[in-house]
């Protein structure tokens, strides 16, 4: 019987494991295709379909920079994983479970995201089996100074942009945040904040190669 939840948030072991299980099966080899420049330039966390996308391409492109970013801050926070441990655990993750790379490459959306508040859901099937992409809104704020970035926090959207209206009755949005320490405001060149959506955990599903699983349903009552 398959655990219903991958436990990407139980340690690198346990996470390795599990998702082994579910992209093993009959997955011959683990020869990925990089992606394409089409896809490179499509890479985004607008929704959670292109979330999903651009984590499949971080794989295939295997770049654990661009992998990590995917996932949440909360995922990040939970497992204790900075950008540097990330590439460490990445790294092992993948030697541990050859499977793991074509397993997500090759995975294909049963249907589109189903989506309640901050909170979303895609089901994939690879290989024969089903899986859940849970994903969260994660609100960001970004300071660059030319090709440099100097700050990439997560900071409430709802606390660090607003809206004024001027005389003439015109609403403006805004943003801001403190300028670091050692900064000249004159150099810096571009500051973005934005709610993006980013991959929470997984969950196993049914196989989807077994009659009785292909028919049900899960229920998508109450949140994902």
């Amino acid at each position: 019987m398959f655990p219903r939840r991958i436990g990407l948030s139980r340690g690198a072991g346990g996470r390795a494991g599990a998702l082994a299980v579910l992209l093993a099966g009959s997955i011959a080899g683990c020869c990925v295709a990089p992606p394409d420049a089409r896809e490179l330039l499509a890479v985004g966390y607008r929704t959670p379909e292109q979330a999903v996308s651009t984590f499949q391409v971080a794989v295939r492109a295997d770049e654990p920079d661009l992998t990590r970013r995917c996932f949440s801050n909360d995922f990040l926070a939970r497992n204790h994983v900075s950008s540097f441990a990330w590439r460490v655990f990445w790294e092992d993750w993948v030697k541990r479970e050859p499977f793991l790379r074509k397993g997500i490459a090759d995975a294909r959306a049963t249907g589109p995201a189903q989506i309640v508040g901050s909170r979303a859901r895609i089901e994939l099937e690879s290989h024969g089996r089903r899986l859940r992409a849970v994903l969260v809104l994660d609100d960001f704020c970004e300071l660059w100074q030319g090709g440099e970035r100097v700050l990439d926090e997560p900071r409430p959207f709802d606390q660090t942009t607003g809206v004024q209206t001027d005389g003439n009755g015109t609403r403006h949005v805004f943003g801001r945040v403190a300028v670091p320490a050692g900064r000249d405001p004159a150099q810096l060149t571009e500051l973005r904040f934005g709610r993006e959506w980013k991959i929470d955990d997984f969950e196993i599903l049914d196989e989807a190669s077994k009659p009785d699983a292909k028919n049900r349903k899960d229920s998508i009552d109450g949140s994902p």
